[in-house]
């Protein structure tokens, strides 16, 4: 059956939402703007007069659709709660203590329940920094978190015993898996990805108890609208870009991939292989245009992976389920063999992530300009939207062009350009963090005392150091003299009694700069412990380096990283930045024990400020 790919709504509750989506995505890139409230109602009365005024043949079409669209703009910004803020969404507590005990009785390793409450939370904060670091690189982070996968997965497995229980009743079927959805979608906090997901089932669910089958452009539409009225700050969120490209996709793209690469062949193999070609290829613009990165390698190791996790989730639920409802004296009998089908297959999944990662990720960050590849990439998915929508998918010529030029985009894109001068978050911990930039390493905090920084491992020796406290007095000194470093700047902010030993060393003082001023000709980052005889002189930092960098793509990081009995206080610095007289130039982070976007990104992409 060929799928109808208009990207266009075809009901008037589609154009109704399909108004809520485009008065949302002007007031969110044009929200800065000075009166931007008024603009748009001035803009909807002269539209809605416009159309009254053109004769009836001119819009012909539109003229049964267009006041659902003013009435919806009409309608959000009216009401609307467009002054949230993005948060990150982390399960809720009681679900991951229920999850924690119930682990602690399992025969799992604490790294494999790790890695357990990471898949089943859809959280990457419960995997090991490193492992998460790895996921990253291999291109399959999205597994670790809250997405379309999971949600798909679990109503899935309700609805598959659900039918084999309410075979004649159908829909208590589908009741039973939308509710559980929903119950799994709160015990998450309604993460955007899994919002989507679930509006996506219940639409098409709820659709085929009426025998009404839901086109897909409404679908998205539909799912955009109910995210932008009720959840404006995840709208047009990275995570929300990300999921709604990859089902984009799905819905548009395969189909004609599907009919240009073996038309006949309608076997598993090929169907994985289209499916993870498009995701990759609609996620391509995102994760260049924000991240300056990606994982080439991601795409075959989600070939292989992707399936092997379909399995090992429904496998997870299910024995968590069994053992939550065991009694826990049989527990302690029993748990050993309830977890045999579950704990063989993570081990296998682990196992082939682990020689699938080490074999080769190709993961590839550019330090030059990304937009040739970010147009590119559209462009690329334009034409193989256009080639179905107007069926011209059935020329061989054409067919071949198409495939030679997507399967040869990736290669050519790996092979774009070096990656050695990008700044480089190499060490980080509660109080200090390390980056490397070519030949320098800039030592920002205080040096723990039972923490042993080494120099990172990079493609140019480490030639410089700058560091900024005098607590690393004695680690710059072991990595000076075992590395055999001669340059090192110390950059003083209070007048230091160690300051003759420094000048022994051969170190140069720099008294009249904070350490980062200088990190790229593009970007500036300080950092802050709340120290409160250095607040006068933070603020007269910030206002110099900001007066002296004019450049229109320069944006300023302030890295707080206060003690954690000032955690509260550390946040009011972000509620209240311009009563402080910090300018919006400037980006404040806090320091957490694990950056979930690192600050690596911040650093290499001004668009994420």
């Amino acid at each position: 059956m060929r799928v109808n790919t208009k990207l266009l709504p075809n009901s008037n509750f589609g154009w109704f939402c399909f108004g809520i989506c485009v008065t949302a995505t002007t007031f969110k890139i044009g929200n800065k703007i000075p009166g931007i409230y008024a603009t748009l109602f001035l803009f909807q009365l002269l539209f809605f007069c416009l159309i009254i005024i053109l004769p009836p043949k001119l819009t012909k079409y539109f003229h049964h659709r267009i006041p659902w669209v003013i009435l919806a703009s009409f309608l959000f910004l009216l009401f609307a709660e467009t002054n949230q803020t993005l948060s990150q969404k982390l399960p809720k507590h009681f679900f991951r203590d229920f999850l924690k005990q119930e682990l602690s009785r399992s025969p799992l390793s604490p790294f494999e329940s790790r890695i357990v409450m990471g898949l089943v939370t859809g959280s990457t904060k419960e995997i090991p920094k490193d492992f998460k670091e790895l996921a990253k690189e291999s291109g399959i982070l999205h597994l670790f978190a809250a997405s379309g996968l999971h949600l798909g997965i679990f109503i899935g497995s309700i609805q598959f015993f659900g039918n084999l229980i309410f075979s004649k009743h159908r829909w208590l079927s589908i009741l039973l898996s939308l509710g559980f959805g929903f119950m799994y979608l709160y015990v998450l906090n309604f993460p955007v990805s899994f919002v989507r997901a679930y509006l996506f089932a219940f639409l098409t669910l709820v659709s085929s108890l009426f025998y009404r089958k839901i086109a897909v452009s409404d679908l998205l539409i539909i799912s955009s609208a109910i995210i932008a009225l009720f959840c404006y700050s995840d709208f047009l969120s990275i995570g929300f870009l990300l999921s709604f490209s990859a089902v984009f996709g799905i819905f548009y793209l395969k189909p004609s991939l599907d009919q240009m690469f073996f038309k006949s062949n309608k076997s598993f193999l090929k169907e994985n292989l289209t499916l993870t070609t498009v995701c990759s290829l609609c996620t391509f613009p995102v994760l260049v245009y924000f991240f300056h990165s990606y994982s080439f390698g991601g795409i075959w190791i989600n070939y292989c992976l992707v399936p092997l996790a379909g399995i090992l989730l429904p496998s997870l639920y299910l024995t968590l389920l069994l053992q939550s409802f065991l009694p826990s004296s049989l527990s302690l009998l029993l748990s050993d063999w309830i977890w045999i089908p579950a704990s063989y297959l993570l081990s296998l999944f682990l196992k082939l992530f682990q020689s699938l990662s080490n074999f080769e990720r190709a993961y590839k960050e550019w330090k030059i300009e990304t937009t040739p590849l970010f147009v590119f990439s559209l462009f690329l998915i334009l034409i193989l939207w256009a080639l179905h929508r107007y069926n011209l998918n059935h020329n061989k010529i054409t067919n071949r062009l198409i495939l030679s030029v997507l399967f040869l985009f990736f290669p050519f894109c790996f092979w774009q350009e070096d990656t050695s001068s990008l700044p480089i978050l190499t060490q980080s911990g509660k109080g200090y963090f390390t980056i490397t930039l070519e030949n320098k390493m800039y030592l920002y905090g205080i040096c723990p005392p039972h923490k042993r920084i080494a120099l990172p491992k990079s493609n140019h020796p480490i030639k410089q150091i700058l560091f900024e406290s005098e607590s690393c007095l004695q680690t710059v000194l072991r990595l000076q003299k075992k590395e055999k470093i001669k340059d090192v700047i110390f950059f003083e902010t209070q007048v230091s009694p160690f300051i003759r030993q420094f000048e022994n060393q051969g170190f140069k003082i720099q008294s009249s700069l904070r350490l980062g001023n200088d990190l790229t000709k593009d970007v500036t980052l300080f950092r802050f412990d709340g120290n409160p005889k250095e607040v006068n002189s933070l603020l007269r930092a910030l206002k110099g380096s900001e007066t002296f960098n004019s450049l229109q793509k320069w944006k300023g990081i302030l890295v707080l990283d206060f003690p954690p009995w000032k955690k509260k206080e550390a946040k009011e610095w972000i509620t209240y930045q311009k009563l402080l007289g910090i300018s919006n130039a400037w980006k404040i982070i806090i320091v957490e024990d694990q950056f979930e976007i690192s600050l690596f990104h911040y650093l290499t992409n001004p668009n994420l400020l």
